[in-house]
């Protein structure tokens, strides 16, 4: 198998001017994606806008200050087409104005997904993620000592989204300090499932940490310690099959490193069996599995949200609804569409239903075709490379990927941003990347294991 990479080393000069800038620059921004609801229960939607006007505008700056058009040359023809959907179908959208203004944000999340490909290199990248999620991971620990055991109960949000002196329901709290009782915490970021999202992406990049020597392990251990309670306690379980998938593709990516073509094909084929007969088996005996981890067979009114969201797919198969991102509550036909508990939904919880009811078949086409692409490319970067550090990438995407069979986070904030940059990035000339290394990634695995 020839190698796709040369032994040239890109050499980082830190004091290169605005260096320092385009880090404060780029954590900042992942900061303020990653929690979007902390930001917003903390400084309100008013003093989130204002944040991400002041990112944007900083973003752009040093954006166009980086070697910047090569990077808009590797933008994937299938990206560049939905965003243009985007654009173009606020024309026929059932929300005109909304689906503009939407279109917009989409742009400006990608632009910052563009000036981290172009401003760092995958290890940077790595670190920059590395650092804001154990910032995150380690304020969620904190946050949810302070709601326990000082509080002794729920934290109302500063700047709350619901009408009324008091939360209507359990869901509209910051956090409700459960983490020394049988229920579920929401960290930080106010949400279950985005602790939970924030801390499987953080698993994967504090272990590649380690893997690819970026930070000492003392400081990844602590990172992982701080982790795992995160995800346990969460209790979602979209992201324990994600974790699952995950780990499969972490075991196949390392086994199929430097065999024959035939070996490799074989191996995926293994894999892709497995995997085909474990969801067949989840389908079949969904009700005692889900009731094992707590979960209703439906997935916690999943099902009655596909249900609907296919119902409107059937109304306007082919253009769509209009793009909307999050569906907006205050348009026909989101207003009051999913309510559960007295908790209105605004996702479909699956981004593919997403986008089909948002952007029409076509836009769907493109999409599966974009994360198609992007994961075959990912997939070849992690095989075909002996280091480690290549590995974080095509984990992260199939993760993500998986997890949003479920959710619908891969459209909006840091999902989105995933999507953008490793769609680009992975497009990168071979020179771009580390050196290779004269043994194969397993047998550098085996002996961090051994230490």
């Amino acid at each position: 198998m020839e190698p796709i990479t040369t032994s040239v080393r890109i050499v980082v000069d830190r004091s290169s001017t605005g260096y320092r800038t385009r880090f404060v620059t780029a954590y900042a921004a992942l900061a303020i994606l990653m929690g979007g609801d902390a930001i917003r229960y903390a400084i309100g939607w008013l003093g989130w806008g204002i944040a991400l006007g002041v990112l944007l505008v900083a973003t752009l700056i040093q954006l166009f200050r980086t070697d910047w058009k090569p990077t808009f040359q590797r933008i994937p023809w299938p990206l560049s087409a939905i965003l243009g959907l985007m654009l173009v179908g606020s024309i026929w959208s059932n929300y005109q104005l909304v689906s503009l203004g939407a279109a917009l944000v989409q742009l400006a999340t990608t632009s910052f997904a563009l000036f981290l490909a172009s401003a760092f290199t995958w290890r940077e990248i790595l670190r920059l993620f590395a650092g804001t999620l154990r910032g995150i991971l380690f304020a969620s620990v904190i946050f949810e000592l302070f709601a326990a055991l000082v509080v002794r109960g729920p934290i109302e949000p500063f700047f709350p989204n619901y009408e009324g002196d008091h939360p209507p329901a359990v869901a509209f709290y910051w956090t409700q300090g459960n983490l020394f009782s049988n229920d579920r915490i929401q960290g930080i970021v106010g949400n279950s499932n985005m602790l939970a999202y924030m801390a499987m992406i953080a698993m994967v990049v504090f272990a590649i940490e380690v893997a690819a020597n970026t930070t000492t392990r003392l400081v990844s251990s602590l990172s992982f310690l701080a982790a795992v309670p995160m995800l346990v306690l969460s209790r979602s379980a979209s992201i324990g099959f994600a974790l699952v998938s995950v780990f499969a593709a972490a075991v196949v990516s390392i086994a199929a490193e430097g065999k024959e073509r035939d070996v490799r094909h074989r191996y995926y084929r293994i894999a892709l069996g497995v995997i085909g007969t474990a969801a067949l088996l989840v389908l079949t005996y969904r009700a005692a599995i889900f009731s094992l981890i707590g979960k209703s067979p439906d997935m916690t009114g999943r099902t009655k949200i596909w249900k609907i969201v296919l119902k409107l797919i059937d109304q306007r198969p082919l253009q769509g609804w209009g793009w909307s991102s999050y569906w907006v509550p205050w348009v026909e036909p989101y207003k009051g569409l999913v309510v559960i508990n007295h908790v209105p939904y605004y996702q479909a919880h699956n981004a593919f239903l997403d986008v089909w009811m948002q952007l029409g078949i076509i836009g769907l086409g493109l999409f599966i075709l974009l994360v198609g692409l992007t994961f075959v490319r990912l997939w070849r970067l992690a095989v075909r490379h002996t280091s480690p550090l290549y590995l974080w990438p095509i984990l992260v995407f199939v993760g993500l990927v998986t997890q949003n069979l479920t959710e619908s986070r891969i459209l909006v904030e840091i999902g989105w941003v995933i999507l953008v940059l490793f769609s680009v990035k992975v497009q990168e000339p071979k020179e771009f990347l580390e050196p290779l290394g004269r043994s194969p990634k397993r047998a550098r695995l085996r002996r961090l294991t051994q230490r």
